[in-house]
């Protein structure tokens, strides 16, 4: 990944270029954005470009012996850490270094990835992944060591605000007073969910999302996608470049949520507590970050019903099997219930990240839910 890679972020890849040309590099950053806005892709970017042998004056060279090793992952002075769980090849005692292939994998592929298709890919999409103690203790290991090569040894840690708070103590010291030529380069897409110790220790980059031209030329010139089809996913997606690359090769993804919403919205109207129960069933064999990411999806639906139901046209965003659905669905959202079916989505997003039974939890939402959408009934 070299700068020339990163869709949009112009601005802060001449501010990161200007730093290390004038020796301003701070030891600790954190590359704060939503998902898809490239905060990882931008993270390896710098990192290559500080390790590179000949570097010019907007980006690295892309073919000294640091580049070529980058291009691999395999660079001895790149350290990653990302959250993990076990699976069933890893049960205990797992940590960052076990899950490298995998990583190298996914990130070959795109550094434009979800969370969740992490968890996906190394198959712990039903458990909560986090950054262990013993990433913790092998982070301390490798400030031990001297730069191999490069200049820096340069440690980045993917989704920093899932360090185990327990665990965390144990790199705040060295995250504070780091050895000489070592750089933190931290990604995080919820600043809320960081601890504030780790925050009051970094420099913060915040990136916003690329910009809809962004997006479109980057599906036209390097996914080969024709104009007319990146224009519509490039709209859709709102800054979203993961969500864009998705939509190219994974639509069918969207598809399978929007049914299953539609499913359920329709058996919840209709009362009917039998196919509701039978729903619930289906839904608690997906794994907990799909259900969130599912959560997600329905808070998005009842936004957009808000934006049709206020005549808000130019704001929806929506490919036209949601346009229609949000067409004929708004109707049963309003003001009166909008903010108490979002409380308890998100209420119900809380319980789920805190272990709570699936099957309890999407049953009881639903119940909420026909009670809410028909209210004159009770």
């Amino acid at each position: 990944m070299m700068f020339k890679d990163v869709i949009g972020h112009q601005r802060i890849i001449q501010q990161l270029i200007s730093n290390a040309g004038n020796h301003r590099v701070s030891h600790a950053q954190l590359f704060l954005g939503s998902e898809g806005s490239g905060t990882l892709a931008l993270a390896l970017s710098f990192a290559r470009y500080l390790q590179c042998r000949d570097k010019g004056p907007g980006d690295a060279c892309g073919k000294c012996p640091s580049c070529l090793k980058f291009d691999r992952l395999e660079h001895p002075d790149l350290h990653f850490f990302f959250p993990t769980a076990p699976n069933q090849l890893h049960k205990k005692d797992i940590s960052s270094k076990l899950f490298l292939p995998q990583w190298r994998e996914l990130l070959n592929h795109s550094p434009y990835f979800t969370y969740l298709q992490w968890l996906e890919k190394i198959g712990v999409e039903n458990k909560q992944a986090i950054i262990n103690a013993e990433d913790c203790n092998n982070i301390i290991r490798t400030l031990g060591l001297k730069s191999y090569e490069g200049p820096y040894k340069i440690i980045v840690v993917y989704m920093v605000e899932k360090i185990f708070y327990s665990a965390a103590p144990k790199v705040l010291k060295v995250l504070e007073e780091p050895p000489s030529n070592t750089l933190f380069l931290m990604v995080s897409e919820n600043k809320d969910m960081v601890l504030n110790t780790i925050l009051s220790r970094t420099q913060v980059l915040r990136l916003p999302p690329p910009s809809e031209e962004d997006i479109r030329q980057a599906l036209t010139e390097k996914q080969g996608l024709p104009a007319h089809r990146a224009r519509e996913i490039a709209f859709v997606t709102a800054g979203n470049y993961a969500e864009a690359l998705r939509l190219t090769t994974e639509s069918g993804e969207q598809i399978a949520d929007l049914e299953a919403f539609r499913e359920w919205m329709r058996y919840c109207y209709s009362r009917d507590a039998d196919r509701i129960l039978k729903w619930v069933e289906q839904i608690a064999r997906t794994g907990r970050e799909r259900q969130k990411s599912f959560f997600q999806y329905g808070l998005k639906i009842f936004r957009l019903c808000l934006l049709h139901n206020y005549q808000a046209h130019e704001l929806l965003r929506l490919e036209k099997d949601e346009e229609d659905f949000v067409t004929k669905f708004s109707p049963f959202i309003n003001h009166t219930n909008l903010l108490q079916i979002v409380e308890a989505f998100n209420i119900a997003i809380q319980h789920l990240e805190r272990n709570a039974n699936p099957k309890i939890l999407f049953a009881d939402l639903s119940f909420q839910l026909m009670a809410l959408m028909r209210p004159q009934e009770q």
